[in-house]
């Protein structure tokens, strides 16, 4: 299946004047709309006491909804706990009925899917760099308790020397390693069959198949399953089945990776350190790249 952008609602985009306003006279100068969601819009924007490009998160609170009340303040509790070289910087948070902005780290680069769909896939060598920045950050956010429930190609950014940003802790939470969770978090694509089958599941076990589902994408540049149809869907994953595209020629070490990350029964999937060990990844090194890298044009 090919890979699609999810649909966001716009309204965001056009009804936070009044934040805006109160940014600029902090110093903070708004630029182009990067990025939308269904209560939020990202900006692009000048820091003029940090003298760089930050990015801006707005939230419109007005709505009330599930997300605002039970979500978002535990984001905004999370992400001024997290400090890893592939996880996007909070450098503040403001409050401004009924906005919240995030100031984050700027990620120049765009997201994972944005990289792919310009290049059809990412091949494995750079993929390596990629996933090992990853399972670094996920393996971070595990040691303090923290499980994202959202991993997905969109929220994996890259910064201006091409290192991976885990971003949008939105549907994070703080877990213990044997805690179980009820909310249905994610995008159908990538969440755990646990999660469409609305069992209780641990959300650091359904983080490992996300990541799984984000391996073969990056790789393939294609969706292991079709999420227009669930039933199917979740057939084939219970059954632990998955398709390669031939004419991608991938490698038989990443593909019993994933094929061990998406495994049907979460205590079975492989774990970040097992991951780091497998064949395919055990000879990549942990490692930021530290000159600013250059997009070739099309």
């Amino acid at each position: 299946m090919a890979i699609e952008s999810e649909s966001d609602n716009s309204e965001t985009a056009t009804s936070n004047v009044t934040i805006l306003k109160s940014l600029h006279e902090k110093g903070i100068h708004y630029k182009e709309i990067i990025g939308k969601g269904t209560f939020s819009s990202v900006r692009c924007a000048w820091h003029d006491e940090m003298k760089q490009n930050v990015a801006l998160k707005i939230i419109d609170t007005s709505s009330n909804s599930d997300f605002i009340v039970r979500f978002l303040p535990r984001e905004k509790i999370i992400v001024q706990q997290l400090n890893h070289a592939n996880i996007i910087k909070n450098f503040e948070i403001i409050n401004e009925e009924p906005y919240v902005c995030f100031i984050q780290e700027y990620a120049m680069h765009g997201d994972l899917l944005q990289r792919i769909k310009k290049n059809d896939r990412i091949d494995e060598e750079e993929g390596r760099f990629y996933f090992r920045q990853l399972i670094e950050a996920l393996t971070y956010l595990k040691s303090i308790s923290i499980a994202h429930r959202d991993i997905k190609c969109e929220n994996v950014l890259l910064d201006n020397c091409d290192n991976v940003k885990l971003s949008d802790f939105g549907f994070a939470r703080f877990m213990n390693a044997d805690e179980v969770s009820h909310t249905f978090c994610g995008s159908r694509a990538y969440v755990a069959p646990e999660l469409l089958r609305s069992c209780p599941y641990n959300g650091f076990l359904a983080d490992i198949w996300s990541a799984g589902i984000l391996l073969y994408v990056m790789v393939t540049g294609f969706m292991p399953y079709d999420d227009r149809n669930i039933t199917k869907m979740l057939e084939k994953q219970l059954q632990h089945r998955i398709t390669f595209p031939r004419r991608r020629n991938l490698s038989v070490e990443v593909k019993e990776l994933i094929y061990s990350m998406v495994h049907p029964e979460p205590l079975k999937r492989r774990p970040y350190h097992e991951v780091i060990l497998s064949t395919w990844l055990a000879d990549t090194k942990y490692e930021l790249r530290s000159e600013p890298f250059s997009q070739k044009s099309d």
